[in-house]
């Protein structure tokens, strides 16, 4: 939520925190949580960075009256093979750092993760809020990860009709830039922007990408329904 107010200025921010979430009843279970976040409000916004992605394309096909549009972080449609092979390693690793070492180790592989994660250039305070944020949950991370090796929207993909702006990092390893485009090629509604980055471009670019929101949920407002 910190970079909530630079990526989304003057919007009215609500976040889903499945941090520790056991992702019980699966992805949908995920999405129908995610939906009680706003159950007083009759069309929103739905963001989704990564996992998230897959949450917020299933609320969307879930609850499609209930969603105005989504917007889209490093996000996926399906795992690639080779991608799906690589995230298994990486969930082997992590399982593993998560549940047996000290906060030291635990932040060291944080480091050595930060050329994917934010790239070579990223602001210094943003450096400190990616070292320090909090460690995973192994159980809970361990099942959304499991689940997101699974997950294939590729068949209702093109029945989500509501506008999406997809964003996607040029040499992100965690979620190829591919992945992105075919997500967004596979959907109806689709406004793709690439930026020069990694897994969490959105963040490191994070003012410039709110800019982009606004003038893309400005161009959705003053055009009226499609």
């Amino acid at each position: 939520m910190r970079y909530a107010p630079l990526l989304f200025p003057n919007w009215h921010v609500r976040a889903f925190n499945h941090h520790v979430d056991l992702a019980e009843g699966g992805v949908e279970g995920l999405a129908r949580r995610a939906l009680g976040v706003f159950e007083d409000e009759a069309q929103v916004f739905v963001c989704g960075e990564s996992f998230g992605g897959t949450v917020a394309l299933t609320l969307a096909h879930m609850a499609p009256e209930r969603v105005k549009g989504l917007i889209l972080f490093s996000a996926f449609g399906w795992h690639p093979s080779r991608l799906a092979r690589r995230s298994a390693r990486a969930l082997a690793v992590w399982s593993f750092l998560g549940a047996t070492v000290g906060n030291n180790v635990y932040r060291a592989g944080r480091v050595a993760s930060l050329p994917t994660q934010l790239g070579l250039r990223f602001p210094r305070a943003l450096l400190r809020d990616y070292l320090f944020r909090p460690r995973a949950h192994v159980v809970a991370y361990r099942t959304k990860a499991e689940l997101s090796l699974r997950f294939d929207a590729r068949p209702w993909l093109g029945d989500i009709d509501c506008p999406a702006f997809v964003l996607i990092g040029t040499w992100d390893p965690v979620v190829p830039a591919s992945a992105g485009r075919e997500l967004a090629q596979r959907m109806r509604n689709a406004t793709l922007l690439s930026l020069r980055g990694g897994h969490l471009v959105h963040l490191v670019n994070a003012r410039r990408v709110g800019a982009l929101i606004d003038a893309w949920a400005r161009d959705l407002h003053s055009s009226g329904p499609r």
